[in-house]
């Protein structure tokens, strides 16, 4: 399936009359469209300011910026700050205006009253001519709609001895109006003075025409055609944009055969209109962008940062996501990202070349597709698990693995699964970005399931007190210490904790009398591993020795959560590892 975001490139292919062969290297010889991008390329890394300021030094910069590709002009205009754009606002294009609009003003189908007057005032602070002119020609609809919510018109006849209260007023002597709002009252004359100086008769006839707005039909207009526009850019209605998240079998694509989208466009026309923003917030280092600074063909570079743009829009419209936050963009271009690397990392290996084939051969989209149907795949896997678990029929939560192994768990099982980060970057849930990160949940949920099987066997040989099960914090760390604590000081096997006088005893035996921190006790480890294992005798091989690593590691945690606390330190209320009741 073709990335949305494609549709340009079979038209901008139909349009071109040439292959434009002459190198262009010098600043004279580029349009200010390819020049403006260049200088974006250069000073991303910094501050959108910088950026601002670096074509601000331009000798013509009204015409570099009316170059940028909306989306890039959208990605500046959010990196500057919406309340510092001003200079960008006045040299921006009315395509560019009506591109920012689209993206900043709606909520789902309805026109956000507030963020539409932030904008207008920044319109009208930027240039109040060119506002004018919109409101007249493109955004016609929206003056008829937002003036319909936000003034009342009196109409003077002729003739007319008219006395309107003093909150009316008029540009000329006829068409009397005030603003609901007083919040928004000079703005909002400020905006109709200037379309009254602009043209009088227009602005007459809006005022006129006020009186017949039906806004619910003019609202549902403006959200068609707005959909219609950002289907250009790749934001498709939901019930389409979702498409994304089917799974691909990875089979279905390959870095062997050329594929149909590669080299569509050469000319200057449609590398004009490739975004660079979106693809420079991909994140890394990884195979991907290993891959991508392979390319040295800029035609295919650009081929990809157009359907990367797509890409990214998609996953907005597929989410339900606003893209007016830069955060909120940035995190959605990490996601698309990052299921291409896992795409990547599975079918070539290390081979960044191998990497850059697949790229060039075949749709983003589809890529994206196989990473995505990986993680998809991993959480099927463990939703079958889930169902037929001791653990689930117990009906635990899914703290009862611990915060980190039930956050795991947790991320896995949403309806688009995440990689749980722990304490890793800023802590929290993420996307999956690595074929390393699938792995590890993977090699989790088989210790898991392992374990499970083991509480399952455990407790149909010993009583489960319904106590026990049921109290607050519970985790299975905690049964199974509290079960070999039990034994190793031959008391009745169960899983019930122990006193504090027991918890003092049972650290004791396994210190071997140490009595200076830090307290080793790997002369335990085999002891406790055989205690369990011999218990469920009849694992398969690779189950058996899933179990007997998991084992050990929770030894070596019980080792290290210990080895600084002396037994006359123990509190039942901090030690995660076995109960101490009183």
């Amino acid at each position: 399936m073709v990335c949305p975001g494609f549709k340009f490139f079979k038209r901008t292919k139909a349009l071109k009359t040439q292959k434009n062969e002459k190198v262009l290297d010098s600043k004279e010889q580029k349009s200010p469209t390819i020049r403006a991008l260049d200088i974006l390329k250069e000073v991303y890394p910094l501050s959108g300011q910088t950026v601002l300021d670096r074509i601000l030094r331009e000798d013509n910069p009204r015409e570099l910026i009316h170059g940028l590709p909306q989306e890039d002009f959208f990605w500046l205009v959010k990196r500057v700050g919406d309340n510092d754009c001003l200079t960008l606002l006045e040299m921006a294009s009315q395509d560019q205006w009506q591109y920012l609009l689209d993206m900043e003003l709606w909520r789902k189908d309805r026109l956000n009253q507030d963020q539409a007057f932030q904008w207008l005032e920044r319109l009208k602070q930027a240039e109040p001519d060119k506002l004018a002119r919109w409101l007249f020609g493109e955004g016609q609809a929206f003056a008829y709609f937002y003036f319909f919510k936000s003034i009342q018109v009196v109409i003077k006849e002729e003739e007319e001895v008219f006395k309107p209260d003093e909150d009316f007023i008029a540009f000329d002597g006829v068409f009397y109006f005030r603003v609901l709002d007083k919040r928004h009252r000079e703005t909002i004359e400020d905006i109709l003075r200037a379309m009254a100086e602009y043209d009088l008769e227009l602005y007459q006839a809006v005022l006129l025409g006020l009186s017949g707005v039906l806004p619910a039909e003019i609202e549902e207009d403006m959200y068609r055609m707005r959909n219609i526009r950002l289907a250009e850019h790749g934001f498709l209605p939901f019930d389409e944009a979702v498409s994304i998240y089917a799974p691909l079998d990875a089979g279905t694509i390959s870095a062997e055969e050329p594929g149909e989208n590669a080299h569509i466009f050469t000319d200057e026309i449609g590398r004009s209109l490739v975004p660079v923003s979106p693809l420079y917030h991909a994140g890394g280092p990884n195979l991907l962008t290993e891959a991508f600074s392979m390319i040295t063909d800029s035609i295919l570079l650009d081929r990809i940062r157009l359907e990367f743009a797509g890409l990214c829009n998609h996953i907005f419209s597929a989410d339900g996501l606003m893209a007016d936050d830069l955060e909120v963009l940035i995190k959605t271009c990490r996601k698309a990202a990052g299921y291409l690397n896992l795409t990547l990392e599975k079918l070539c290996g290390e081979d960044p070349a191998s990497a850059e084939r697949l790229l060039r051969d075949n749709s983003l989209m589809s890529v994206f597709r196989v990473g995505f149907g990986l993680a998809l795949k991993l959480k099927w896997k463990t939703e079958a698990w889930l169902k037929k678990s001791w653990f689930y029929v117990h009906d635990l939560e899914f703290g009862f693995w611990g915060e980190d192994w039930g956050g795991t768990l947790t991320g896995l099982l949403e309806d688009k699964p995440r990689f749980y980060a722990g304490l890793k970057e800023g802590g929290g849930y993420k996307n999956f970005e690595e074929l390393d990160e699938l792995d590890a949940c993977g090699r989790l949920i088989n210790r898991l399931r392992v374990l499970d099987r083991l509480l399952g066997r455990l407790t149909g040989l010993y009583p489960l007190d319904e106590g026990v099960i049921q109290s607050p914090g519970l985790t299975f760390r905690q049964l199974l210490f509290n079960l070999w604590a039990r034994q190793l000081l031959k008391l009745e096997p169960c899983f019930s904790g122990i006193s504090l006088t027991q918890a003092r005893e049972f650290f004791g035996r396994i210190r071997a009398g140490k009595e200076v921190s830090p307290y080793r006790i790997s002369e335990f480890k085999q002891e406790f591993v055989r205690y369990f294992m011999a218990l469920d005798s009849s694992l398969e091989a690779e189950d058996a020795e899933i179990l007997k690593e998991t084992l050990s590691l929770m030894w070596e945690e019980f080792g290290e959560e210990y080895q600084w606390v002396s037994a006359g330190d123990l509190d039942g209320r901090f030690t995660k590892f076995i109960q101490i009741i009183s």
